[in-house]
């Protein structure tokens, strides 16, 4: 499994510009242990499928076959709920920057939606907004994205995926926190399992509170 998941990352993706005296930290929410995860989802002949087309370099035809056969029918709710059982590793990275890293921070992902909303849902959490707000902070990357839907839309179809992953469920927010209630009890006793303890959360809230007291 591991070397499928490796095997998944492409080799063809398109390196980001780097700006000088600027830190940058590549660190993927969704890594090997997510792609693990996914790939332990599929039916053993689906697996033989996926493993033959990634031998002869069809990467696009193998992904859409995790797209199909486990991401669609998970939903984006079940997308970050996988993320946050399964990527705790990657997240307390992406969390200490926060807690140590110079600001201002610029996070983002392919969408701005996803891994990226799931990084602000549980940044806002540590904050202590109040869920509807931070409902209302996801559901409003819908409009901003309004304008690159179609081309995310195919996209997507290439992926085995349907065009409803290009929009924002208005119940995320509220089915993401119901996860970690049922699942960790609150969002601190989960924050505390991935190593990002009180004393962590409090320098983060500090960190963004003062940032945000500056502009």
């Amino acid at each position: 499994m591991r070397n499928l998941a490796t095997e998944l990352q492409s080799e063809d993706a398109i390196v980001p510009l780097k700006l000088p005296h600027i830190r940058y930290h590549d660190i993927s929410l969704n890594g090997s242990s997510y792609e693990r995860l996914l790939l332990s989802r599929l039916r053993y002949a689906s697996l033989a499928k996926l493993i033959v087309l990634l031998a002869v370099g069809r990467r696009t035809e193998a992904i859409a076959i995790l797209g199909k056969e486990v991401i669609q029918p998970r939903g984006l709710v079940g997308q970050a709920t996988d993320a946050l059982d399964s990527s705790g590793n990657e997240l307390k990275q992406i969390l200490q920057v926060f807690a140590d890293a110079e600001y201002p921070i610029f996070f983002h992902c392919t969408s701005g939606k996803d891994r990226t909303g799931l990084v602000a849902f549980i940044l806002l959490m540590i904050l202590e907004i109040p869920l509807h707000i931070v409902s209302m902070d996801y559901m409003a990357s819908e409009r901003e994205l309004a304008s690159e839907r179609a081309f995310r839309t195919e996209e997507l179809r290439t992926m085995g995926l349907s065009e409803n992953f290009a929009d924002c469920p208005p119940n995320w927010a509220m089915d993401v926190h119901e996860h970690i209630t049922e699942t960790y009890g609150n969002y601190q006793a989960y924050l505390d399992r991935i190593g990002i303890n009180e004393a962590l959360r409090e320098k983060i809230r500090s960190n963004v509170l003062q940032q945000s007291s500056l502009e």
